[in-house]
């Protein structure tokens, strides 16, 4: 993948709201963005262009999440190994404004380290930006209520699989995620 446009850098530097686009501002989103002083050069590069691709997506796709909620927690990475797609932006936002109720994501970009440590399958959505576990309180805390909400995130477009703890969009039933607790891992085509 090629860097974005000068163009575009500044269409979505002016669309965050971080100002022109120039080597102090490249500075300050690399603040807001990474936390690792490693990353903080002012330069444009790979990284930042992953990071502010991300961060536009979930700007313009999303009303209810912020940028560092879908964040890779391992620490060893940028925390953008990828960028969350759209179609998967406006899945989850679909799913919030349904329900109506907070969401806290449990988890969404993966690097192959963190993907790893938390046994992900290899060839795994989140490590392109595809998927998103998460909890919502009175939606996915009972197993029937998880199953519930399944048949319904099911009918929503782009979306491919969901599971959680004892259940699945596909098979039904779906016993081999206990470290999921009360969360629902859902992603999109």
């Amino acid at each position: 993948m090629s860097l974005l446009t000068k163009e575009k850098r500044r269409k979505y530097f002016d669309y965050l709201g971080i100002g022109e686009y120039n080597k102090a501002n490249i500075l300050k989103f690399q603040l807001m963005a990474f936390s690792s002083k490693a990353e903080h050069d002012g330069r444009y590069g790979r990284k930042t262009d992953i990071a502010l691709r991300h961060w536009y997506n979930v700007e313009k796709h999303t009303k209810n999440f912020k940028p560092n909620e879908f964040k890779c927690p391992c620490g060893r990475c940028t925390g953008y190994p990828v960028q969350m797609k759209a179609k998967e932006l406006k899945h989850i936002q679909a799913i919030r404004d349904h329900y109506g109720k907070p969401m806290t994501i449990t988890s969404a970009l993966r690097c192959e380290h963190q993907n790893n440590r938390v046994g992900g399958s290899k060839d795994s959505r989140h490590l392109e930006g595809r998927a998103v576990d998460f909890y919502m309180q009175g939606v996915t805390d009972t197993l029937q209520r998880r199953i519930n909400a399944i048949a319904w995130i099911c009918k929503l477009p782009n979306h491919r699989y969901t599971y959680g703890n004892g259940c699945s969009s596909i098979t039904g039933y779906h016993p081999h995620t206990p470290n999921m607790g009360n969360a629902l891992h859902t992603d999109t085509k």
